[in-house]
């Protein structure tokens, strides 16, 4: 089955549909109905106090997980003057909806004792099961997962990928069709 690519993946060639920038927490819509709120000011880059926000294509907003974690202070949205990061009415509802995909390059994968990811994860999203020979395999429960991103910083082997899940690959189609036929 082929991925859904928004316009946006197209014009970068992401045409995989997985290199889609991840926006920061509390973003309204799909990617589409935020580009279309925010006017790049960079307050929410400038407030983010782990500073996993950055300049993105196009001067966007964009979070690197790379740098650290998001910690859910909500500093960005409360500088956030075009409205494009707005808290959710219902305060149970998730920043995002954001899971994490380990790839084959995981230390753990190839027999070497590494449990980084498995050690930071406060969620117990990641978790590991003894294998047969004393290994230890890396085990997900998306359910749990946050999308908080501190298991891709502290990964040796930059193996872990925090990527949008189905359901926000729906939201956002369904915003992009507000959008376009309002």
């Amino acid at each position: 089955m082929q991925p859904s690519i928004d316009r946006y993946q197209l014009i970068r060639g992401d045409l995989s549909g997985r290199r889609r920038e991840i926006r920061p927490p509390w973003s309204i819509g799909g990617e589409g109905r935020f580009i279309e709120l925010c006017n790049r000011c960079g307050e929410c880059i400038k407030v983010c106090p782990t500073g996993i926000i950055k300049s993105g294509s196009g001067g966007f907003p964009a979070v690197d997980f790379k740098r650290d974690h998001c910690t859910f202070c909500g500093d960005c949205v409360k500088r956030c003057e075009p409205k494009a990061l707005a808290f959710a009415e219902d305060p149970a509802t998730p920043p995002w909806s954001l899971g994490i995909e380990i790839d084959a390059s995981c230390l753990s994968l190839n027999g070497v004792v590494c449990r980084s990811c498995g050690d930071i994860c406060e969620e117990r999203a990641i978790r590991f099961r003894l294998q047969t020979g004393g290994r230890s395999q890396p085990r997900l429960d998306l359910s749990l997962c946050s999308g908080c991103g501190a298991c891709v910083a502290v990964c040796p082997s930059h193996s872990i990928t925090v990527l949008p899940t189905v359901n926000d690959r729906a939201a956002s189609s369904q915003n992009r069709e507000e959008i376009a036929n309002p």
